[in-house]
């Protein structure tokens, strides 16, 4: 089995106008921290989780943001709409043939400084990831792949974060997931624009750079998100900055088949 974690903020969450489809993948599995369970993946997905691990309900349309940012370390896709997780592991399974277990761990409004080592994100996605594979480990499975995959940016682009300090996060988060989870190789679905100037280009390159310069570790999977703020269908028509449910698809297909042909030594 491979297993793909999901990391980043509201686009990596999900953050979509609709659930558009709710059909199973063939050959993947969700794994769920709070019931250590593997089911069959499909939208929406992720789990709202409390630092302590325990689990809460799923956000509605009557959900408080603020109040809900306080509570909870991870989320689901938020109102239960389309997340580009099925659509990633679609691509994915495609090109390698493998049986998947997906691992959703990502939250809305976070910079990176909240996933690196010591914060209660980091060892979230760490406790949830290191559940997973000894999930498969204890049904009798074998892991073979291990990857990280990562949109995220968008609110260091707010708090206008430089791009130095966006590359040396990145790679603290990147060395200690290697260390403590043993991923193989940290795939970056690169931001789009969120605020439309030079602070998203600042981002941009950061991720570009780093995965340029440490290809040991780092995988660009695709550069396409920035283009997508051109086309009003691929962008959530109720939210700024944020994919729609078409959107979401489309990085994930992009995406998974990178990582695909990748893992397939294609």
């Amino acid at each position: 089995m491979d297993v793909l974690i999901f990391g980043g903020q509201s686009n990596m969450q999900g953050q979509t106008e609709i659930l558009s489809e709710q059909e199973v993948v063939t050959n993947a599995f969700e794994y769920r921290f709070a019931a250590d369970s593997l089911a069959p993946l499909k939208n929406p997905v992720g789990e709202d989780l409390r630092a302590d691990g325990t689990l809460g309900p799923g956000s509605n349309p009557s959900t408080d943001p603020e109040s809900w940012l306080g509570e909870f370390v991870l989320g689901g896709s938020w109102w239960g709409n389309t997340n580009m997780v099925p659509s990633f592991c679609r691509a994915y399974i495609k090109e390698t043939g493998a049986v998947t277990v997906a691992v959703h761990a990502a939250k809305g409004s976070t910079v990176i400084s909240d996933w690196i080592p010591g914060t209660s994100g980091y060892k979230m996605v760490v406790k949830k990831s290191l559940a997973a594979i000894n999930k498969i480990l204890r049904e009798g499975g074998n892991v073979e792949h291990v990857f990280f995959i990562w949109l995220q940016g968008e609110s260091d682009a707010i708090f206008n974060c430089g791009k130095d300090e966006y590359k040396s996060r990145m790679l603290e988060l990147g060395e200690a997931l290697r260390r403590d989870v043993g991923i193989e190789r940290f795939g970056v679905i690169r931001v789009g624009y969120f605020v439309n100037d030079e602070r998203d280009i600042r981002i941009m390159n950061a991720q570009s750079e780093v995965c340029a310069e440490n290809p040991e570790l780092f995988l660009m999977l695709t550069e396409e998100a920035a283009a997508m703020r051109d086309d009003p269908v691929m962008m959530n028509p109720y939210v700024g900055g944020h994919f729609s449910a078409a959107g979401q698809e489309r990085l994930g297909l992009l995406a998974g088949t990178a990582l695909g042909r990748f893992a397939a030594g294609k």
